[in-house]
């Protein structure tokens, strides 16, 4: 028999929830005035935000403790505006990696005159000082890459964590490895999965511990998924 490993299943109907006539913001974590005792930050994941801003508009993020900040364009272009007067637009098809610094104030705003955008927006804590890193941009392509976990952020000295995402046809599967003393957390976007014995869909997370490997098979067509791994 399979052995299942520890997790937490973050469904997406049961997220924090806030609306204004000009933003849509569901959190896996708490956040702002969300609160549940059962979503406490995951290891480094402290933010895991599924949002969207409508056309000509814009919203502000404080950062609370220095952290690393990951921005991942669903649909549409997300114009970010840092203190340091640092200005990115980032597309569907890149993922903006950064630090900020306690008490930065960010600003992410959709150009757009009348079409909403849809982005996730990460925050992971540093256990340790580092020196600040330049912002990077990494670029993917899902063109002749189906049915695999493409590497958006590769692990390294400089980034604590790995970030991967796939599109699979239906009943495609793969299998994740792991690096040691890692943490695991899974999202979809798109579809449904059976992610390492539990059955997920649009836009539920999985937060998976004391593991080596994750099995994964996409139970519907055009299925998406995101994953993190985090060190602890």
């Amino acid at each position: 028999m399979e052995k299942i490993s520890p997790g937490q299943i973050h469904l997406a109907d049961q997220r924090g929830f806030t609306k204004s006539n000009t933003l849509r913001r569901y959190s896996n974590f708490n956040y702002g005035d969300y609160f549940n005792k059962h979503r406490t930050p995951f290891g480094r994941l402290e933010v895991w935000n599924d949002e969207m801003l409508a056309g000509g508009n814009s919203t502000t993020v404080t950062v609370k403790n220095s952290c690393w900040i990951v921005l991942i364009p669903v649909t549409g272009e997300v114009l970010l505006k840092r203190l340091n007067g640092d200005i990115r637009l980032i597309d569907v098809g890149e993922v903006f990696v950064g630090y900020a610094i306690a008490g930065e104030v960010l600003e992410l705003a959709n150009l757009y005159k009348s079409d909403w955008i849809n982005y996730l927006y990460l925050q992971l804590k540093d256990n340790k000082d580092v020196n600040v890193p330049r912002d990077e941009v990494f670029k993917f392509d899902f063109a002749g890459r189906q049915n695999e976990l493409i590497d958006l952020v590769p692990g390294c000295r400089n980034h604590p964590f790995r970030l991967h995402l796939g599109v699979f046809g239906g009943r495609k599967d793969a299998l994740y490895q792991l690096q040691s003393k890692s943490l695991f957390y899974g999202f979809v976007l798109a579809g449904a999965f059976e992610l390492q014995g539990r059955l997920m869909h649009e836009r539920d997370g999985l937060a998976l511990w004391e593991l080596e490997e994750a099995d994964l098979e996409a139970l519907s067509n055009n299925a998406v998924i995101v994953i993190l791994e985090m060190l602890q």
